[in-house]
């Protein structure tokens, strides 16, 4: 099980050959550090206004990549999707192109990448404080899912989780208590997931909920609250009932905490590496590498 981004970059790393990623307006000084960073990952295809770019990856120190000139936010959004879906680029990347912008294109019933899937984000977070990778989900895409999106939002995490080598991951259903309340639809929907789970629907997993923040993270706060969890202190999904839950814990944590973290969207024909704008490139080349660990064993 990997349980640190250093372990997480070393997987990145086994690749005999790194593979391409479109970068969708690469017009970001942080984006093409990481990228230099990533140069034994991933192959960059640099779309976006040569005359902005260029400038940026001398500072950079990036020495292998294509470019694709264009300065149109709709056309840049458009020629990346379109390298992913004939399978010019196996990956990806958001650069300085909203997240609007590049979702239209990927969403885009006759030319984008879609599955048939629901898609979500997940960001992944290693901090000094607990004692493996946690998985946040979705704090990027779905503004307030349903009991069925939350379902597949649960899917798509957990089929990640076993890229971390997490075989049985232990989920989380967030709420600010453990009891069902009517009046907290989070707390019935984490409920019905929680038996969902009992039943073995949502495959081999093992789901609680409703749960309070302090007694996922801490076994002996539930221990003092009396609530006995099979979860408690060894989360490896944090599943939350709306963006704004998981958007505001991810950001308070890395603003806050001495965390490292990564994002990316699954439920597409490639993982997408989709982050804020203002991230530091190690962030990037750590949302890179998540990306990248899902192609791994296609292209050994």
């Amino acid at each position: 099980m990997l349980t640190s981004f250093e372990q997480v970059l070393n997987k990145a790393r086994e690749v005999k050959v790194p593979g391409k990623v479109a970068v969708a307006d690469a017009a970001s000084a942080e984006t093409l550090k990481a990228l230099a960073k990533a140069e034994d990952i991933v192959f960059p295809i640099l779309i976006g206004d040569k005359e902005k770019i260029l400038p940026l990856i001398e500072k950079a120190e990036l020495s292998r990549y294509e470019m694709i000139d264009e300065k149109e936010p709709s056309k840049i959004a458009a020629l990346s999707v379109s390298l992913v879906r004939d399978k010019e680029a196996e990956l990806l990347m958001k650069g300085k192109l909203s997240t609007g912008s590049l979702m239209k294109a990927v969403l885009d019933k006759e030319n984008g990448i879609r599955t048939g899937k629901l898609l979500s984000h997940i960001a992944v977070v290693e901090s000094p404080a607990y004692h493996k990778l946690m998985l946040f989900t979705d704090g990027g895409l779905n503004i307030r899912p349903t009991l069925d999106e939350k379902i597949s939002i649960l899917k798509n995490a957990v089929s990640y989780a076993r890229c971390l080598g997490i075989e049985t991951p232990k989920v989380c259903g967030l709420a600010v208590v453990e009891t069902v309340n009517p009046k907290m639809e989070e707390t019935m929907d984490a409920a019905l997931i929680s038996r969902m789970a009992e039943r073995g629907q949502l495959g081999n997993v093992i789901f609680d909920g409703p749960l309070a923040m302090d007694i996922a993270l801490s076994k002996r706060a539930a221990e003092i609250k009396g609530v006995k969890s099979p979860v408690a202190g060894d989360v490896d999904i944090f599943l939350a009932h709306d963006i704004v839950v998981i958007n505001a814990c991810v950001k308070a944590l890395i603003y806050l905490s001495n965390v490292k973290t990564g994002g990316v969207i699954l439920g597409a024909k490639s993982p997408i590496v989709l982050l804020s704008r203002s991230d530091s490139a190690d962030t990037k080349l750590n949302s890179i590498a998540l990306a990248a660990i899902m192609k791994t064993d296609k292209r050994r």
